[in-house]
């Protein structure tokens, strides 16, 4: 079977990509070895969110006497919970196959194999080989798992594991302060399991903007989320009782019980023996131009096998419509180098561009403006906190933005429009935003910023 474009992996990326290869009128084909979606809809994102959402009720249930709501008590259904993560990826699965089937992307089932730079093989029930005249790669990555005895144990999991199963623990032990870390952190700890995490750098959220980390582990230890940073797993190892995690912080070993441990130290990319012929890569990571293609002419690369890529579903995706145009020789105008970085925490994180850190070790000098919520109504009827923060240059231009704030995630893309069309603190305050919501506290910050110039 003859194709313009084969693309190897149908998660997030994948799938956009063919998508859009098809839109453009190339004749697409996407080999995918599991299940639609990739990890994002599957083991990821999706189930992810779906229980941080059941978390957020939770946690409105539980100052619903605030409002004079009186016997609005809930608790946790595990089984509940899992039916309703299942239900939500297999119908947004289906919708995945429906769109591939509309635009007519034919799917093989099996695992890619690329032969040569015009030739893929299908391992499978069906095998194949599919000639072409250009190839995508988008097959993810995995956990990644430190060489930590015990990890091993009945009980331990990878994020991928642990949705699959959604243990019901009264004692769970993270082992890692990232996204995925702090995300399961605050859905267990609102189905009333006493949560514990322990990460091995200074602070939570490494690569964040350290005022947001510092916020969030003092909010963690609020809520109860036990904290420990600076710390080094040593082991894990079975007792009567359960699990026990053993860790070294400021030269002290401490333990912790655990009912389940979860491993949440990243994720590696699935790259090894991918490429018969050599290609340029950088730790495991394919090097890419700005059009997505490897050093291999007609290979492409996408997601979170990429080198210097951010490992979200929404970058993979607009690498994916980058490498389609790129193909296609269409244009395309997507900033990939800002990716709006979020964590559904409660409230949730979000940030893009520089942050303080980032701009000192630049050289860069940036003001600072921040809005606390308390101030703001919509945050203060619904008892909600957290601030948001502007970074503008000299000229007044936007340069980066850190929010911790209801509705995060869909207020960050502001600050991406504004930064991408290099909007200045002027420019961002034109539009006049409603009364009450929490979006009018973006334009008080911006406007705080202007009155201190």
């Amino acid at each position: 079977m003859k194709y313009d474009v084969v693309v190897i992996g149908g998660g997030p990326g994948g799938y956009i990509c063919a998508i859009h290869c098809a839109r453009y009128g190339l004749k697409t084909a996407l080999v995918e070895k599991g299940e639609l979606g990739g990890t994002c809809l599957n083991r990821g994102c999706i189930p992810t969110k779906t229980l941080l959402y059941a978390a957020g009720l939770l946690e409105n249930i539980d100052k619903s006497a605030l409002f004079g709501i009186k016997d609005a008590g809930g608790k946790a259904d595990f089984p509940g919970l899992r039916t309703r993560c299942r239900d939500v990826v297999e119908t947004m699965r289906k919708g995945v196959e429906r769109l591939l089937k509309q635009q007519k992307v034919d799917i093989y089932r099996g695992k890619g194999q690329v032969i040569s730079p015009s030739l893929v093989s299908v391992e499978g029930e069906n095998p194949v080989e599919l000639s072409t005249s250009h190839i995508v790669l988008a097959v993810g990555g995995a956990p990644s798992i430190p060489p930590i005895p015990g990890s091993s144990l009945p009980g331990v999991y990878t994020s991928d594991s642990f949705l699959a199963e959604l243990p019901e623990a009264k004692k769970l032990v993270i082992i890692g302060g990232g996204v995925i870390g702090v995300e399961f952190a605050e859905a267990y700890r609102a189905f009333g399991t006493d949560v514990s995490v322990v990460e091995m750098m200074p602070r939570l959220l490494p690569p964040f903007d350290t005022d947001l980390a510092r916020h969030l582990a003092a909010l963690f230890r609020k809520k109860g989320i036990h904290v420990f940073t600076g710390a080094a797993v040593k082991k894990i190892e079975q007792t009567e009782e359960g699990l026990s995690v053993s860790f070294e912080k400021g030269g002290k070993e401490e333990t912790l019980p655990a009912d389940a441990v979860l491993i949440a130290t990243g994720r590696h990319p699935e790259t090894k023996n991918l490429l018969p012929m050599e290609a340029a890569m950088e730790r495991g990571y394919f090097k890419v131009d700005g059009t997505m293609e490897t050093s291999v002419k007609g290979i492409y690369a996408i997601g979170d096998i990429v080198y210097g890529a951010v490992q979200l579903a929404h970058s993979a995706e607009a690498q994916g419509k980058a490498a389609a145009a790129a193909i296609a020789g269409k244009p395309c105008s997507i900033a990939l180098d800002l990716v709006p970085q979020c964590v559904y925490t409660l409230p949730e994180i979000a940030s893009i561009g520089l942050t303080e850190e980032e701009a000192k070790k630049d050289g860069i000098s940036l003001k600072s403006s921040r809005m606390v919520m308390g101030s703001n109504a919509k945050s203060l009827i619904a008892d909600e906190g957290g601030y948001i923060k502007i970074l503008s240059d000299g000229s007044g231009c936007i340069r980066g933005a850190q929010l911790f704030c209801a509705d995060a995630d869909n207020l960050i893309s502001e600050f991406s429009l504004a930064i991408a069309n290099h909007l200045s603190l002027e420019d961002f305050l034109k539009v006049i935003r409603p009364h009450p919501s929490v979006e009018e506290a973006l334009g008080e910050a911006a406007e705080g910023a202007l009155l201190r110039e």
